[in-house]
């Protein structure tokens, strides 16, 4: 019978093993360790941390190596990372057995955001320098993520117009009122350092409505003033949408962006916009889930020269008993500006209303509908 297979704590090695060794030759830290060692960091706006004085600072390289690592293997925190630089042999490897702590790794993500994107571009370029990329076929889809923070402690438009009001009315008592709660209170309710005075209160508070009513919102969070109230897991949260557009040959995502718009019906050409910017064209072929079916959307693509393909949803298609009142059965007269349903009776405008998409429709209304006897399809 042979023996079973045991660590042995005592081995002692004649040579170290060369650190070229600790990785296989197809080891994606390998590719790591290339791409970033092409990268002209300086063009892309990376920030060197250089002193004269006490420990050499990190490169930048490096620090890059592991923050790109982190993401391969879906690392995200920097404590996380600080330890996988001591347990995982690959980022050791990669570090050649540095191991940047939480604060340096932060203070890097913190001031390098915009030229971290500018890798995501340069990844791609060589991806498809590489013809990993097919091109042919692309899918676009958007997935909502929840905001850190929580309903509470929100700024909602109607509350924030009556203290604007009571502020005019009364600054000197709002003063001494602000300061009182900032000493008593605590939790969300307790307003910012920077708001402590009547002046900045004011002043945000003016700029938090002009902000809600160019977007018509109706809420904003202090914490968090980029996100938005979305429909995230059927419930309205403080949330963003994400975007990615896929390629179908490879899996490599093409193109991303974060937003914090509510819909994705405006967001077809912009994402199409973004594929171009990275690959130098669209695919042949785009398709799109019913959430991007937008009229003005896909006259866009159609006058950019992106072919898209964009699922009509259930609601579109008409039944069979529906399909002779279809949308498509009635005419309009663009010269009277009327149009006419298949028992020809006139539908005259009425008003210009905005979709629950977001884009404005105007609005027909037959005279007669009271009487209609198909009025039910």
């Amino acid at each position: 019978m042979s023996q079973e297979i045991r660590a042995d704590y005592q081995q002692v090695h004649l040579l170290p093993r060369c650190m070229e060794e600790w990785v296989g030759e197809d080891h994606p830290a390998r590719f790591i360790r290339s791409f970033v060692d092409e990268l002209d960091l300086k063009a892309l706006g990376f920030k060197g941390r250089k002193g004269e004085d006490g420990r050499p600072s990190y490169a930048t390289d490096l620090l890059l190596k592991v923050w790109l690592y982190g993401y391969t293997h879906r690392i995200r925190s920097t404590r996380m990372l600080e330890q996988a630089c001591r347990e995982h042999m690959s980022l050791i490897w990669l570090t050649g057995m540095h191991a940047p702590d939480h604060n340096t790794l932060w203070r890097f993500w913190r001031d390098n955001k915009e030229p971290l994107r500018g890798v995501f571009t340069q990844s791609i370029k060589i991806a498809l320098s590489w013809n990993m990329i097919g091109m042919v076929l692309h899918a676009l889809d958007g997935t909502k993520i929840r905001a850190d923070v929580s309903k509470k402690g929100a700024w909602h438009r109607e509350d924030l117009a009556k203290l604007d009001k009571y502020l005019k009315e009364a600054l000197d008592e709002t003063e001494r009122e602000v300061e009182t709660a900032e000493r008593e209170e605590e939790g969300d309710y307790r307003l910012p350092e920077e708001f402590q005075d009547e002046a900045s209160l004011r002043e945000a508070i003016h700029n938090a409505i002009e902000k809600l009513d160019e977007e018509g919102q109706k809420q904003l969070h202090p914490n968090d003033m980029d996100a938005r109230m979305i429909l995230c897991e059927d419930r309205k949260v403080f949330a963003y949408n994400a975007q990615a557009v896929v390629d179908e040959a490879s899996g490599l995502i093409v193109a991303q962006d974060v937003c914090n718009c509510g819909s994705d019906a405006h967001l077809l050409t912009l994402m199409l916009d973004e594929v171009k910017q990275n690959l130098g064209r669209a695919a042949d072929e785009t398709v799109a889930d019913g959430g991007y079916l937008s009229g003005d959307e896909l006259l866009k693509a159609e006058q950019a020269n992106y072919n898209v393909m964009v699922n009509l949803g259930e609601g579109i298609s008409p039944t069979k008993k529906q399909k002779d009142y279809h949308s498509a059965n009635f005419t309009y007269d663009t010269a009277k500006g009327i149009c006419t349903c298949p028992q020809g009776k006139e539908l005259v405008f009425e008003r210009e209303s905005k979709s629950r998409r977001g884009y404005t429709v105007k609005v027909y209304r037959c005279r007669g509908f009271r009487s209609c006897p198909v009025r039910h399809l």
